[in-house]
């Protein structure tokens, strides 16, 4: 089992609606880059169209790619890459942030190909990997991924839908993921396929770790069902986990993850946070300094972890790669549900 780390990198103002973005958090990226260098962790920073913009970003990325220290992908957020419609949730930072699967198809693909473009130009390099902003992916986005190119996307949060979220005022809110496999698989297309590498989200205590229909219908149903709501508070308020270093998380629940991720035999586990969460009063997670020593303590701690455990680190792109060489793909024929 490999170690996948990525990074959505982004503005640190995202939901100031009608504020000029800015990207100060980046400043702070490179004391993180060091500890993943220290530990031999390549991390795959996904990134949005203001990163592109930025020249301190240019520079930084840059050279991390050039040093092949770490991967570039893509991370879309559908109010700041271009085009922009002059419609209610299609315009330049919208307050309503639309999800991917909210778009139109044409302006779904050319918003893409701009980030694409964006990326490359930036950054000397296509980019191969990519995760869709708030997790809106469905097959129409994958297959805009697979014709652009692209090898691999991380937006599949198993376990856990976002429909009850909104993007477009009047759509039907984010992708439902609660039936999505937590290992590798593919989006199958006519002339191209694309590998879905999830989040690592999953369940692990009993029976929803044992029991994927018992698990499915918990998900499913937790908000509407009293005793569903009980358990939840009693026994089942962490599920499912996810390998994110939140400031709820420590290294007993990593390890727990860990353990659970090698019983259920995932090739790979892939953990996600925002570049925001590294510079204090940046993200709601991390609101002052002693927090983000916090943070640097419990990724240093895993880094450890996955060391005695000797788990190495890949990116998403490599990770991909693997699966295609050795031909390791599981569930290969599964596909998400439309969505």
């Amino acid at each position: 089992m490999k170690f996948i780390i990525t990074i959505d990198t982004e503005a640190d103002n995202q939901w100031d609606h009608g504020r000029d973005l800015s990207v100060q958090n980046i400043k702070f990226v490179p004391r993180f880059q060091e500890l993943c260098s220290k530990y031999c962790i390549k991390p795959t920073y996904l990134v949005t169209s203001e990163i592109c913009r930025d020249h301190y970003s240019r520079e930084v990325f840059g050279e991390y790619s050039r040093r092949q220290e770490a991967e570039i992908g893509a991370h879309l957020h559908s109010w700041t890459t271009p085009p922009f419609m002059d419609e209610d949730g299609f315009r330049e930072n919208d307050p309503e942030h639309a999800f991917a699967t909210e778009l139109p198809s044409d302006l779904l693909n050319e918003k893409i190909l701009n980030l694409t473009r964006q990326i490359e130009d930036s950054f000397g390099k296509r980019p191969t990997s990519f995760r869709s902003g708030r997790y809106g992916l469905n097959d129409d986005v994958a297959r805009s991924l697979s014709e652009n190119g692209y090898l691999v996307d991380s937006s599949v949060t198993p376990f856990v839908s976002w429909v009850a979220q909104k993007g477009l005022h009047n759509g039907r809110g984010g992708p439902d993921f609660i039936g999505s496999p937590p290992y590798p698989f593919e989006y199958k297309f006519q002339g191209g396929s694309i590998t879905e590498i999830p989040i690592t989200t999953i369940p692990t205590k009993f029976p929803l770790n044992r029991n994927r229909g018992i698990a499915d219908f918990y998900f499913r149903n937790v908000n509407n069902y009293l005793l569903l709501r009980v358990l939840r508070k009693l026994f089942y308020s962490s599920q499912p986990e996810w390998l994110r270093p939140t400031p709820e998380a420590d290294i007993s629940l990593f390890g727990e993850l860990i353990n659970e991720a090698h019983r259920i035999k995932l090739p790979f586990i892939t953990m996600m946070f925002h570049s925001s969460e590294l510079m204090p009063g940046c993200s709601k997670y991390r609101p002052d300094k002693e927090s983000v020593e916090v943070l640097y303590i419990l990724l240093e701690d895993l880094f450890n972890l996955l060391k005695v455990k000797n788990m190495g680190s890949v990116t998403l792109t490599e990770a991909a790669k693997v699966l295609s060489y050795e031909n390791l793909l599981l569930g290969e024929n599964c596909r998400c549900p439309e969505r």
